[in-house]
């Protein structure tokens, strides 16, 4: 199973879930506080999961693998903020941090 897809679409949800006006005040420590760098942080990483799909499985096969992957990492996202709201939105970084070495192999 493509990892580095879903961490980095876990790591893009994250990001963008920090930037709302509604986890603002679990955002405010850590790297990216400015809600404009996380927005852009997190649309660049969801890009880049999607261009680690097409790369990993081709244009056809790739698009049905991010949606997928990106759903999933989704789900995992709320599921986790339901319950521990500020590990979730925290453990962006150790996402992008994993899926980088995974995405040259």
């Amino acid at each position: 199973m493509p990892l580095e897809i879903a961490c980095l679409g876990y790591a893009g949800l994250a990001s963008l879930a920090r930037a709302s006006q509604r986890h603002r005040h679990i955002a405010s420590r850590g790297p990216l506080t400015s809600p404009l760098s996380a927005r852009i942080t997190g649309w660049a990483l969801i890009v880049a999961s999607c261009i680690a799909a097409f790369m990993r499985f081709g244009p056809f096969q790739g698009s049905v693998a991010w949606i997928g992957l990106l759903s999933l990492s989704g789900i995992l996202l709320v599921l986790a903020m339901s319950r521990w709201p500020d590990r979730a939105l925290q453990a962006w970084l150790p996402a992008l941090i994993v899926s980088l070495p995974l995405a040259f192999f």
